[in-house]
């Protein structure tokens, strides 16, 4: 799965309003000081999250955006979901609905690899993402990430 720029500005800018106290309104120019995330991109996203209900926003001087609930309360599904639409994409060999879903047995392990990562971002919030800063996966002799056999 490859996130569009659209939810990785998202994640971005979430992640810097889940650090601030609840209740702040933080004016878009903040986010983009702190992550150079282009503001009238991040303006046209983050009214999508309004619509969905993950964010609120205010005018005036002291405007700007805030969580709708805690970080806690929000999952990346949902704003994936929110920007991108469903998650469930169909085959996901081909990336569209399959006419032979039932007889491809090579897209069973493919739908049961789509569940598994929608599970975990439905269970995981954004608060997990931005507290998750801080793990540094394990790292082989050659500097990549060890991965643990089965």
């Amino acid at each position: 799965m490859k996130l569009s720029r659209a939810s990785t500005y998202a994640f971005y800018g979430l992640s810097y309003l889940a650090g601030q106290p609840p209740g702040r309104f933080v004016p878009l120019s903040e986010i983009h000081e702190h992550y150079r995330v282009p503001e009238k991109h991040l303006a046209k996203i983050f009214q999508v999250l309004v619509r969905a209900g993950v964010l609120v926003s205010a005018r005036g001087v002291q405007g700007g955006f805030a969580l709708t609930r805690p970080a806690e309360k929000i999952s990346p599904l949902d704003v994936i979901e929110a920007l991108e639409g469903p998650f469930d994409v169909g085959c996901l060999l081909i990336g569209e609905p399959c006419e032979h879903e039932v007889a491809c047995r090579i897209n069973g392990v493919w739908r049961r690899a789509q569940h598994a990562m929608i599970e975990v971002l439905r269970d995981a919030s954004i608060a997990d993402m931005v507290q998750s800063r801080r793990f540094r996966p394990p790292r082989n002799r050659s500097g990549l990430v060890a991965l643990r056999p089965k």
